[in-house]
């Protein structure tokens, strides 16, 4: 059959005028009562010129695009009448890319638009802008100008129109459209459903699997159409009209969409409104057209259900107006316009069927589906949590992570914190990791954590932790009281719940720990524990603390007891408390066992008013308590702790007590006494005494021994360690005669050196390195050939590097 000749010229017509021309120019030859236009594109000067309009091109020259980048194509509008379409895009942009675009029609002073089109404003993923859109419409093509929003697009889109303005081929000006923001495929391709009257009222949804994300309207997120309340309504004001007003939706894509329920108008009938004919539902990948029976406009509040023929497996669901049904409509938007609006929209799973229970949902979180019902479930709000917290103990450890994130979905992370707080010490799975990243970001959920650490013993050591940096003020009592149920035999729990005790505090301020310490209702051993776990926190209340160290000492206390009160003693002490000083010299000259005045003379060090005590502990009959008093007494030691140690050297029979003498005269003031008293100490029968006594006269730079040191070098029968150290102790005398004989020791290791070698070589290098002789280059210069291991020749240019001592 022929086609209509009017049908032929329009598609010649068409085939021309929409086909860019070569370069950067396009021409449309006079026709429709307007003259031709001619438009060309000079990127040289940044500007368009058609006919006598002359337009910049808003683009830095900079970023201006090479030609062959360049759009200029002539559109065919229908009615005789054309456009010509101009894109200068950002240089190195992609095709939807930041680009300066123009259209120019014959005839008009300006162009219809000119301006910077895509995503050019706001930070990413909140990115806002123009666009331009050429759509065929039969015989012709349809030209759209509006905004876009990168935040903002109907589901399977890259961009979507909004705002549309149409260019009207008769007058060739932009006004406002109600055109489909859908392309010709996604329409033809979409399936027909026809929807059907259920009555008045909505079926209740297990759960909310649609939520409004945002809509074509300006002053609207389309939270109307999913809010649960069908006497609210989204409507969208267009000037064109409803049809093309979109809302979109996030689901869970994990749970299949069966069936939607619809309510088109408010049940209150004064205020129903117009309602749509028809409307698309867009998956990104499917799309459908849903129609309404005719009598939905005369039923406000009539509840519709649509039945998918599979089930929708999607992220997002737009919901498109098409046609209004405006029987009965008493809105309208000027020009007797129907204002359409969906007052309501409840979608369902396969999971809702007859009888079905969020419970019976939680129970399947552990099997195949349990993804699906998670997801469910987390939409159900508190109904949803209440079925997992009822189902959680049955669950094998998948479906226990899933629970987690139930509870974790929460609108209020303080209901979900019984359930994230019962998780969060399981041994397996991955629930106790979920539960810890959303507690931490729950500080409400401190009550809930509280109350665990009282009632569940077992949980203790992971719950008191979390809770002493979530919540430090509501961490101290629950900790305080667990420290006093913990069985003094419990050594782990109670050192981890000191820890978190002593991290609360530090974070909750001052003002708390006073009053938990007088606490007479706490039993004694209960607010030892506080007082050990407040530590440096103690001073803070001295008075307090000192109070109940009296009670403590009472009545001759077990030896516990008085070992333990010492280091809160030591803190007060420091501060300069006088009760506490007094009690720790106390401990120290007095008490009967001597791991109590061994320890209080370990931390009894730099406190002034305990030196006279110290000094007589270096004394004491208990080996332990002498090492401990010499220890606190090596760094500034006065000369009763100088006369003991010098005692010590000559006789006492624990070789650690003359191992800790040696350090603590290897301080001591200049003195040939203490310098005979380390040198006689290099015939000690005990290795680590005659290497202490060793390491104190180098230190000393004691050179009057410098023979006996040589002697402890060149004993072979001595044990190598120590004679690398005599050899190391030459060079920081400074004896100056020993340097030949620490350079042959030292070549020794240019010879493949191996065993005892290696130590006592090293040792003389660095022996060297302390003499530092000027020719010391020469003397190694065997050592520092590429033959020599490198580990040799590392330790000789460190040699050349130091700084000599004798100098």
């Amino acid at each position: 059959m022929r086609a209509p000749l009017q049908t032929i010229f329009a598609l010649v017509a068409l085939t021309w005028a929409s086909g860019a021309m070569a370069g950067t120019h396009a021409s449309i030859p006079a026709g429709g009562g307007l003259p031709a236009l001619d438009v060309k594109v000079d990127l040289a000067a940044a500007v368009v010129r058609a006919n006598s309009v002359e337009a910049p091109i808003g683009l830095e020259p900079s970023l201006l695009a090479d030609e062959a980048d360049v759009v200029v194509e002539a559109v065919a509008l229908g009615a005789g009448r054309s456009l010509i379409h101009v894109r200068v895009p950002e240089r190195g942009s992609d095709p939807s890319g930041p680009a300066w675009e123009a259209l120019f029609a014959a005839g008009r002073s300006e162009p219809i638009f000119s301006g910077m089109t895509g995503l050019t404003k706001g930070d990413p993923g909140e990115r806002t802008g123009a666009a331009i859109r050429i759509v065929p419409r039969g015989a012709a093509f349809q030209v759209l100008v509006g905004s876009i929003r990168e935040d903002l697009r109907i589901c399977g889109q890259t961009e979507t129109l909004l705002d549309p303005r149409v260019v009207v081929p008769t007058s060739l000006d932009l006004k406002a459209s109600a055109a489909l923001p859908l392309s010709d495929a996604e329409r033809a391709h979409a399936t027909p459903l026809a929807a059907v009257d259920k009555g008045p009222t909505f079926e209740t949804a297990l759960g909310k699997l649609l939520v409004a994300r945002g809509s074509s309207s300006g002053d609207s997120w389309g939270l109307e159409l999913t809010d649960g309340n069908p006497r609210t309504v989204w409507r969208e004001k267009r000037p064109g009209g409803s049809q093309g007003a979109f809302v979109l939706m996030a689901a869970p894509k994990e749970v299949p969409i069966s069936r939607i329920q619809l309510a088109v108008s408010s049940p209150d009938a004064a205020s129903a409104g117009a309602v749509p004919k028809a409307f698309y539902l867009v998956t990104g990948t499917r799309s459908y057209r849903l129609s309404l029976p005719g009598a939905a406009a005369r039923k406000p509040g009539e509840v519709f259900e649509v039945v998918f023929p599979e089930p929708v497996e999607s992220s997002c669901v737009a919901l498109v107006l098409d046609t209004p049904n405006v029987a009965g409509d008493a809105r309208t938007n000027g020009g007797g316009v129907g204002v359409v609006g969906v007052a309501e929209m409840t979608a369902f799973s396969d999971f809702d069927a007859p009888g079905a229970t969020l419970d019976a949902v939680a129970e399947t979180l552990s099997g195949p589906r349990g993804a699906a019902a998670a997801q469910l479930l987390e939409r159900s709000g508190p109904a949803g949590l209440a079925a997992v917290s009822k189902a959680y103990a049955r669950m094998e450890p998948r479906g226990r992570a899933l629970a987690i994130d139930v509870a974790a979905a929460s609108d209020r992370c303080e209901d979900a914190g019984p359930l994230l707080a019962q998780a969060l010490c399981e041994k397996e799975g991955e629930a106790p990791r979920r539960a810890l990243e959303k507690l931490q970001r729950c500080p409400a959920a401190a009550s809930a954590l509280a109350h665990t650490l009282r009632t569940e013993p077992s949980s203790r050591t992971c719950v008191a932790p979390l809770l002493s940096t979530l919540s430090p003020a509501a961490a101290l009592e629950p900790i305080a009281d667990a420290l006093g149920e913990v069985p003094e035999t419990d050594f782990a729990t109670r050192a981890i719940l000191r820890a978190a005790f002593g991290r609360a505090l530090g974070g909750a301020g001052s003002g708390h720990l006073g009053s938990l310490l007088s606490d007479s209702s706490r039993a004694l051993a209960a607010r030892l524990e506080i007082l050990r776990a407040a530590e440096a926190h103690v001073v803070e209340s001295a008075s307090s603390a000192d109070a109940l160290v009296a009670a403590l000492m009472k009545a001759s206390p077990p030896l516990r007891v008085r070992y333990l009160v010492l280091d809160p003693l030591a803190s007060l002490a420091q501060s300069g408390d006088s009760a506490a000083i007094a009690r720790l010299v106390e401990a120290l000259a007095r008490d009967p066992d001597w791991p109590v005045r061994a320890h209080a003379a370990e931390l009894s060090g730099g406190l002034a008013p305990v030196t006279d005590a110290l000094v007589s502990a270096a004394r004491d009959p208990e080996p332990r308590v002498r090492a401990a008093a010499l220890t606190a007494l090596t760094s500034t030691p006065p000369q009763g702790a100088v006369q003991a140690a010098i005692a010590a050297m000559a006789g006492d029979n624990w070789s650690f007590v003359k191992m800790q003498a040696a350090s603590l005269l290897a301080h001591a003031p200049v003195s040939e006494h203490v310098d005979d008293a380390l040198g006689r100490s290099l015939g000690d029968p005990v290795v680590s005494v005659r290497g202490a006594a060793l390491v104190a006269l180098a230190r000393r730079r004691a050179l009057g021994w410098r023979q006996a040191i040589r002697d402890r070098l060149d004993d072979e029968a001595e044990d190598i360690h120590l004679r690398a150290a005599a050899a190391s102790a030459l060079g920081a005398i400074c004896d100056v005669s020993a340097t030949d004989r620490l350079t042959e020791l030292a070549r020794d290791l240019a010879s493949g050196a191996r065993g005892d070698d290696v130590p006592l070589g090293l040792g003389a290098l660095v022996g060297l390195a302390g003499l530092h002789p000027v020719d010391l280059q020469a003397r190694l210069v065997p050592l520092l050939s590429k033959s020599v291991a490198p580990f040799v020749r590392a330790a000789a240019e460190r040699a050349l590097a130091a700084h000599g001592v004798c100098r």
